[in-house]
């Protein structure tokens, strides 16, 4: 019920008006509606936690083991694609119904896009329990294009199993590659090979680029960036 105060303006409620006060002034709104859930409202939104806590604990295995360029929002993005990769549609949460391709070229950093930093693209084939990856001839400068002021840079290639299905998620490293670039000095193409080991679940490949500036007061969202280069599940 809507009571007065002090300068005469009423307070409160009345039938479905509700009499807000501030700064001086005073407001009159319409209460807000109740949301009825019926079963299907009530699955979405179980479906939404779920995804919610799978992604929070995929994002942190995945920084536990691996530096990562990100931005402010990117968990938001993350949570997104992960419902895609998980297939959060599906009736049952499991391996045969992901598609882990929903993750390939997500960005982790807007401020640094991959897309448009790295003009160059990786070959991936698998030949039984072997993934070989072909890395073109690269030069920091033209096929990679840093932010101003960049005196080199550090690409990493992380291949890593998980199952973002399971309660307790671990990310289990498999390989790594590293390569040094300095501007307009050309790394010849070359040729990494991991095998896959026998558990099945997600195979990704992360790939992150870190710029190392001539200045040290950098903001951090220009410091590189991050992005899923290929999955599969196996």
């Amino acid at each position: 019920m809507a009571k007065p105060i002090n300068n005469g303006a009423l307070s409160g409620a009345i039938g479905n008006i509700v009499f807000v006060n501030r700064g001086g002034y005073t407001y009159a709104r319409t209460k807000p509606a109740k949301v009825k859930q019926n079963a299907s409202t009530k699955a979405a939104a179980s479906t939404f936690g779920w995804v919610s806590q799978q992604d929070k604990k995929f994002r942190f295995a995945l920084a536990q083991g691996y530096t990562l360029v990100t931005d402010s929002y990117y968990a938001a993005r993350h949570r997104a694609t992960m419902a895609k990769a998980l297939n959060a549609t599906a009736t049952t949460a499991s391996l045969t119904v992901n598609m882990p391709q929903a993750l390939e070229g997500f960005e982790f950093n807007s401020q640094v896009p991959w897309a448009k930093t790295c003009h160059f693209y990786m070959e991936f084939t698998q030949d039984n329990n072997t993934m070989e990856c072909l890395i073109p001839a690269l030069t920091l400068g033209q096929n990679i294009k840093p932010p101003k002021a960049v005196r080199s840079a550090k690409l990493q290639l992380h291949a890593f199993m998980v199952d973002p299905n399971k309660p307790d998620m671990d990310v289990t490293p498999i390989g790594s590659h590293e390569l040094s670039l300095l501007p307009l000095k050309t790394v010849p193409e070359a040729l990494w090979s991991f095998n896959t080991p026998s558990e099945i679940g997600w195979l990704v490949v992360l790939g992150t680029i870190t710029f190392e500036f001539r200045q040290a007061n950098v903001a951090n969202t220009l410091r590189g960036c991050s992005t899923y280069l290929f999955t599969k599940v196996v």
